[in-house]
């Protein structure tokens, strides 16, 4: 009977190690604007069952006026392609969530710009994350 306890436990511990993670986790940027006065740090990608959350921290080093953009640019399983910007207007640190369905590459570049629209000063698209690396 001891024999067959410990056996169990045994395979018990092989198979709770050898299981998947929940969700794969991968990590990202950091990405700076042209002027280096915006930037994109903490970059975090977590796979999902509906797709991907991507979130990061955007960086504004400058007070009153301009603000620092980040624009995502995805292509989906569809061969759409899609943008999604956020901003921070004060300086200091904002946090940043993209949720996504399915897709095939993900993109990200810091602008500078006002509250309302990004005026230049652009990074190029870096890579944030790929199907398949």
């Amino acid at each position: 009977m001891r024999i067959f306890l410990v056996t169990g436990a045994v395979l018990a511990g092989l198979l709770v190690a050898a299981s998947p993670a929940l969700a794969d986790t991968w990590h990202w940027g950091p990405v700076k604007s042209a002027d280096g006065k915006g930037r994109v740090t903490n970059g975090k990608i977590v796979g999902t069952a509906a797709g991907l959350k991507i979130t990061g921290r955007l960086h504004d080093a400058t007070a009153g006026g301009s603000c620092s953009w980040v624009r995502f640019r995805y292509l989906t399983d569809r061969g759409k392609t899609v943008y999604k910007s956020y901003k921070t207007c004060k300086a200091g640190w904002s946090a940043v969530t993209l949720k996504t369905d399915h897709v095939l590459s993900v993109e990200a570049r810091v602008c500078r710009g006002t509250a309302t629209a990004v005026t230049g000063r652009c990074s190029a698209y870096e890579g944030v994350w790929a199907q398949g690396g």
